[in-house]
């Protein structure tokens, strides 16, 4: 799919990562937990465990992956340690080589020029599985790589692996290949100026001139960026098949590699058993004139299920209207939010405005789960909160860096910007007064005229005709390949299956830790793809179950700790409150051996009440942060991005009852020391509790943590 500037919007990679809260519909698995606030980043992160070994023969046993001689990769294969960490636990499952192929073969190309792709090959769970694995080439983009999302295949891809080996290979030009059209000269530390990112005009004209220092550099180095295109990468696919001796294969296409994989079934289809295209990107479609048509479905969708849904029209009575508003108003007066750079961590100050929001608007879609908290992220931004912009803020700041963006250009400006009318795009764009604000994909004219590639032929824009079995399926919610894409697509496919799935985003297969319906299907269609799948589930699936005012107490606190103290591991800050909480601990212990003493002697040296008053705030504090820590480890990671449980508020009142009982106990040991009340032992100690009850509770107030 085409994918937009690093700053200015969203990713439209099709490997959302898995937010890993509690599955809620009845036929959806148990997701995975990471990390309770860790809300937007790091999906691509998996264990530390390299392997290193030869690509398997076809059906192998994953028992014998690491016997295996060298005699058994095939000849055009270099075996090689896997460019990508695997988890220990998944070692034994996953051999990696790389497949070399010429850069070009158009007639008069040098053929000693040619390319490394990395692939990586994940035996099936089975101990005797299908002869006929699943290949998947890239997650989308195009540019966003493949090797990078292994952790998916294997941690939530049992839908495939239970009865087949799953082939995992990086297209050429992607990140991993050797060489990349990666473009470092476009990471997100460019266009940061003093820790603030540039806007307007001054973005614009400095992402062109970091533009065509990336394409020099290239071209110095020798790429041919017009040899890197769809069809050209179907022909790495066959290559790949015949090298690792295959008669046939599955092919699952995600997002753009749904239009890789139509590409395959068009120009190389020999072996081709059974197609999978999870979010449909037809070559007929002109992407850039009807991909805000794409938004505003999603639009409507959402707002029709929240009027469908009790508490969401009932707290939510016009969320189109509030919207609108959110937007108008940040047209005129920009927000500004602070967020953290992805490369060192220190504070960025962004503007945001009516561009941007829709940009995170849109990326949001992809995510089912994020669709949930929508409703209310819109009325908070009505209601003037800012800090509500935040999440989705830093979660575009992250993920600009993940497209290898000259392959992303290579294949946009050769096959499709050149055929997308400007006076099209600006008919779509009035179809409804929401999509002025919609500017996500405009510069792809200037960009296409820095990258200069030569346009395909129109063959790039005629339907696929094809008798292979194909299973298409989309998201209800999906912004960027719509359930009409499917449907342009399916039209010269003779022989398919389309679903299109409730609350779902982007990539409905993909996204089976929230939803495992798609996935259950692409499993049947797999198993036997002349037979139509039991689709059952789809009924069965609802619209989202929507996050409102009356589950989440609104605070950007919980956010902004996780960020500024969990995940930038600030030693100070971590340094108090684990002192913090040893005194406490300690606290508590003291008061009850004191307690017990006393009891047995009826008398004691302390200052009179001190102990008590030691003790009621030590527990208190400690009531807190462990009621807080059972909070934040049982509640889903998407709502604490925007506040904590409505139902927890009882809790949040134990520190201010803390303060009341230091208060109480500074006045006490005051007196105590001017009188020389009680033993200096007791006053030193009850002195050592009551500072750290002080330092903790200026703590909790710098971290936001008062949160009445």
């Amino acid at each position: 799919m085409i994918a937009p500037r690093a700053l200015a919007a969203p990713s439209t990679s099709d490997a959302p990562a898995p937010l890993a809260a509690d599955a809620s519909p009845s036929h959806a698995r148990k997701r995975r937990r990471r990390h309770p606030l860790a809300l937007l980043g790091a999906a691509l992160i998996v264990g530390s465990a390299l392997l290193a070994g030869g690509l398997p023969a076809p059906a192998a046993v994953a028992s014998d992956l690491l016997d295996r001689p060298a005699s058994a990769i095939a000849d055009k294969l270099d075996e090689t340690d896997c460019p990508v960490d695997v988890p220990a636990e998944h070692a034994r499952r996953v051999t990696c080589g790389f497949l070399t192929v010429p850069e070009s073969r158009a007639p008069g190309s040098d053929p000693a020029k040619t390319l490394q792709l990395p692939v990586a090959v994940i035996a099936s769970r089975s101990d005797d599985p299908e002869k006929d694995p699943l290949v998947f080439p890239t997650a989308g983009g195009p540019g966003a790589g493949s090797l990078g999302v292994l952790w998916y295949f294997l941690d939530y891809a049992d839908w495939a692996s239970e009865d087949r080996d799953i082939i995992v290979v990086e297209q050429r030009g992607d990140a991993l290949a050797e060489p990349t059209l990666n473009c470092p000269e476009l990471d997100t530390s460019h266009f940061l100026i003093d820790g603030v990112g540039v806007t307007g005009e001054e973005e614009a004209a400095l992402h062109l001139a970091q533009l065509q220092k990336c394409r020099d550099r290239l071209l110095e180095e020798g790429s041919n960026l017009a040899a890197y295109t769809s069809a050209e990468s179907a022909v790495d696919l066959a290559d790949l098949r015949t090298a690792l001796g295959y008669d046939e294969w599955n092919l699952y296409g995600l997002s753009y590699g749904s239009r890789l994989a139509l590409t395959v079934m068009r120009d190389r289809p020999e072996g081709l058993r059974a197609v999978i295209l999870d979010g449909v990107v037809p070559p007929q479609v002109r992407e850039h004139e009807q991909v805000s048509a794409g938004f505003l479905t999603a639009l409507d969708t959402l707002y029709a299920d929240c009027a469908a849904d009790a508490d969401c029209t009932r707290l939510y009575p016009d969320i189109e209207a509030s919207l609108s508003s959110v937007l108008d108003r940040a047209q005129e007066s920009p927000l500004t939010v602070t967020v953290k750079s992805p490369e060192d961590r220190s504070p960025v100050r962004l503007t945001v405005d009516d561009t941007d929001l829709v940009g995170g608007l849109f990326n949001a879609f992809y995510d089912a789960d994020l669709v949930r908290i929508l409703p209310f992220l819109i009325d908070r931004l009505a209601q003037g909160d800012t800090e509500a912009a935040a999440p989705l803020a830093q979660q575009n700041l992250d993920y600009g860096d993940r497209f290898t963006e000259g392959l992303r250009l290579s294949i946009d400006c050769a096959e499709e910007s050149p055929f997308n009318d400007d006076a099209a795009i600006v008919a779509a764009r009035e179809a409804d007064p929401i999509l002025s604000h919609f500017t996500l994909f405009d510069s792809f004219r200037e960009d296409c005229a820095v990258w200069a590639v030569p346009p395909l032929s129109p063959l790039e824009t005629e339907p696929v005709v094809s008798a292979v079995p194909a299973l298409l399926t989309n998201g209800a919610y999906d912004p960027i390949t719509p359930r009409a894409w499917s449907e342009a697509a399916a039209a010269t496919l003779s022989a398919h299956y389309l679903y299109e799935f409730p609350g779902m985003g982007h990539g409905a297969v993909w996204a089976n830790w929230f939803d495992d319906c798609a996935a259950t299907i692409a499993q049947q269609f797999l198993d036997d793809p002349s037979v139509e799948p039991d689709a059952s589930c789809v009924s069965g699936m609802k619209p989202p179950d929507f996050l409102t005012a009356t589950d989440i107490h609104a605070t950007s606190a919980i956010y902004r700790f996780d960020s500024d103290v969990i995940q930038d591991r600030d030693p100070v800050a971590i340094g108090i409150g684990a002192a913090s909480v040893l005194v406490f601990l300690a606290t508590l212990v003291y008061a009850a051996v004191y307690g017990l003493f006393w009891l047995r002697r009826r008398r004691g040296d302390a200052p009179g009440g001190a102990v008590l008053a030691a003790a009621a705030s030590a527990g208190l504090n400690l009531v807190y942060v462990g009621g807080l820590a059972l909070v934040l480890l049982n509640t889903e990671p998407i709502l604490l991005a925007f506040g904590l449980p409505a139902g927890v508020w009882p809790l949040l009142l134990a520190p201010f009852a803390a303060i009341c009982a230091t208060v109480l106990l500074v006045v006490l040991l005051v007196l105590a020391w001017v009188r020389r009340d009680g033993s200096l032992f007791h006053r030193v100690v009850l002195s050592i509790s009551a500072a750290a009850s002080v330092v903790f509770a200026v703590w909790l107030m710098v971290r936001g943590l008062l949160l009445l």
